[in-house]
C-alpha cells in the first residue's frame, strides 16, 4: 500500500460508466470521419506528422481528449498517414485528476540530486498509474480508429503489476495495437526508479514501411539504429523531450546522426512547455533524411517551431530511394579497422 490515501476510486471519476465507454461517448460528440489517407499507399510518398505537444493542465477528461484530437485532426488534414507523439504523452492526463494537485509539490526536484524524492515519485506513479494509463491508451486507440491513421502514441511510464515500464505504443488505422517498444537505455531518473532497460528492439511491419521506435536517449547510440537497420527498419521514430533546449550541435547529434549512419528516415516528436516539475521542455520536432537526398546537407526534412505552443510538421518520405542509395559509411576497410579500431573503441 502506498502512502497516499485512496479516498475514491479514480476509475469512477468519469460519471459511473466504464472509462473506455466514457472516452467513446466524448469522441462520438466530436463527429470524426475517417479521412481516407490510407486508402492509397505509395512507398515513394509516405506522409508522416511530427507532433510538438504543449504540456498544459487539463480540466477534465473531455478537455484532454479534445486537445489530443486537435493534434491528430490537424495532421490528418495535412494528409498524414502516420502521426507521431512525443515522449511522456501518456502522463499528460494526470493533470485533470483532483488528487494530483495535492501531491504535485512532492515531484519538485531536490537541489542536492536534481531529482524528485524517489520514494514519493514511486508512490505517486503507483497511485495514478492505472487510470492515467487507461485514459491515454483508450484515447489513442480510439483516435487512430476514428481518423483512420496510424498513431505512434509517444511514450508513457506506468506500472504493469509491480514493475515500472517506459514504453511506446503503435496503433493502426483500425485502432488495433500493432505493438509496443520498451526503452532500451536508462537515464538517471530511470535508474533510481529501477526501470530496467529492455533487451529487445522490435521492427514493425506496416503498409507504411518498416518502423522502429527508439525512445529518448535510445537514439543517442549508433548500435540501436544499426540493429534496427539490419532488421529492416526504414523509419526510426524517436519520441523525445529536451530539458535544456536544443542547439545546432544537438540537432546534428542523436537521431539525425543515426539517420546519416544507417541511411534511414528519422522522426523526432517533442514535448514543450512548463512541465510543472521545476523545468521547461524546449526544442523543435523534426523529420530527418539522409543528406544524400537533401540540397541542404543538415539532415532536416521538416521541423516544428520549437516555441511554447502546439505545432506540427509534415514530411513526405520516399522509401524507394532508401534501397537505391548506400552511404559511404557502410563501406568496410578491414586493414584500417584491424590497425586502429580495436584501440579506439
Amino acid at each position: 500500500m502506498n502512502r497516499f490515501e485512496n479516498t475514491a476510486s479514480l476509475a469512477l471519476l468519469m460519471g459511473g460508466e466504464s472509462l473506455a465507454g466514457e472516452i467513446e461517448k466524448i469522441t462520438d460528440r466530436l463527429h470524426i470521419s475517417p479521412a481516407g489517407n490510407l486508402s492509397r499507399i505509395f512507398s515513394e510518398d509516405i506522409r508522416v506528422a511530427v507532433i510538438q505537444v504543449l504540456r498544459k493542465d487539463y480540466q477534465s477528461l473531455a478537455d484532454y481528449i479534445i486537445d489530443m484530437n486537435l493534434y491528430v485532426a490537424d495532421a490528418v488534414n495535412r494528409r498524414a498517414q502516420l502521426v507521431c507523439f512525443p515522449a511522456y504523452t501518456g502522463l499528460l492526463p494526470v493533470s485533470f485528476l483532483p488528487q494530483f494537485k495535492s501531491v504535485l509539490p512532492k515531484l519538485r526536484p531536490i537541489a542536492s540530486t536534481g531529482l524528485p524524492d524517489i520514494e514519493d515519485l514511486n508512490d505517486i506513479l503507483s497511485y495514478f498509474s492505472d487510470v492515467v494509463f487507461d485514459v491515454y491508451f483508450h484515447t489513442m486507440e480510439t483516435l487512430a480508429e476514428r481518423h483512420g491513421v496510424y498513431i505512434m502514441a509517444g511514450s508513457t511510464v506506468y506500472f504493469e503489476k509491480d514493475e515500472l515500464f517506459h514504453r511506446s505504443f503503435l496503433f493502426n488505422n483500425k485502432g488495433d495495437l500493432v505493438g509496443f517498444q520498451d526503452k532500451l537505455s536508462q537515464n538517471a531518473l530511470e535508474r533510481e526508479l529501477e526501470i530496467g532497460p529492455a533487451c529487445e528492439l522490435k521492427v514493425f511491419d506496416t503498409p507504411l514501411g518498416q518502423l522502429a521506435i527508439l525512445i529518448g536517449e535510445d537514439a543517442d547510440y549508433f548500435e540501436t539504429a544499426r540493429v534496427a537497420k539490419n532488421m529492416g527498419a526504414q523509419i526510426i521514430i524517436n519520441p523525445n523531450v529536451f530539458t535544456r533546449g536544443q542547439t545546432a550541435v544537438n540537432t546534428a547529434l542523436g537521431i539525425n546522426m543515426r539517420v546519416q549512419e544507417a541511411c534511414v528516415y528519422g522522426v523526432q516528436s517533442v514535448l514543450v512547455g512548463d512541465t510543472a516539475l521545476g523545468f521547461t521542455a524546449k526544442g523543435a520536432g523534426r523529420a530527418f533524411a539522409p543528406n544524400a537526398f537533401l540540397a541542404r546537407k543538415n539532415g532536416v526534412l521538416a521541423e516544428t517551431s520549437g516555441s511554447m505552443q502546439p505545432d506540427i510538421a509534415c514530411a513526405r518520405l520516399n522509401l524507394d530511394i532508401l534501397e537505391k542509395k548506400t552511404p559511404y559509411i557502410n563501406g568496410k576497410n578491414p586493414t584500417l579497422m584491424k590497425q586502429y579500431i580495436d584501440r579506439l573503441y
